[in-house]
């Protein structure tokens, strides 16, 4: 990305990308081993009322330690220095919007955020198309690591692979991207 494309909006992928953890198998995780009864709700809130009802549920009940994220520093290192640029970053992820204002707040460089809401999964298609309705198509970078990704790369116009998935970089096999691992 060179200097004219500053002022294009970058946004980026929490878990997996920003950070090292997944948050939703990290909440599952501690949501179980506070009770193990719970695997029981997992399985009926996914089925009956889908993924985003419920990161939701599990967020209200887990609280995030921000002390247990593994940030990708070397990449966050990058976004610190865009920001200085001038930069719009915006968080753009699949986790809940509870655990993703947690982590803009710790990080302090976001102007804004766009997460799972409970009714909502902000991921793949869902995910493209939201920041396309903000930003228009081609209208923003997108930082991500997944092959849930690919569908976000293909709507953007610039694409950041920040240790990225074998899936992921065999969908993005022949294109341009910047590459952090």
């Amino acid at each position: 990305m060179n200097r004219k494309s500053d002022n294009i909006p970058i946004c980026v992928d929490l878990d997996g990308t920003l950070i090292r953890n997944d948050l939703t198998l990290w909440s599952m995780k501690a949501f179980v081993q506070k009770k193990v009864f719970n695997i029981f709700k997992i399985i009926f809130f996914v089925i009956s009322k889908g993924w985003a009802y419920t990161k939701k549920s599990i967020a209200q009940k887990i609280d995030l330690d921000i002390s247990i994220l593994e940030y990708n520093k070397k990449f966050v290192d990058f976004l610190v220095k865009k920001r200085r640029l001038g930069t719009p970053l915006f968080l753009a992820t699949a986790s809940d919007e509870i655990y993703a204002n947690k982590v803009a707040d710790d990080l302090g460089i976001f102007d804004g955020v766009f997460a799972s809401n409970g009714d909502v999964n902000l991921a793949a298609e869902t995910k493209a198309e939201t920041l396309c309705a903000i930003f228009g198509e081609k209208g923003f970078v997108y930082a991500g690591n997944s092959k849930d990704d690919i569908e976000v790369w293909e709507k953007a116009c610039g694409a950041i692979l920040v240790t990225p998935s074998k899936a992921a970089l065999a969908g993005m096999k022949g294109k341009d991207y910047q590459l952090f691992v």
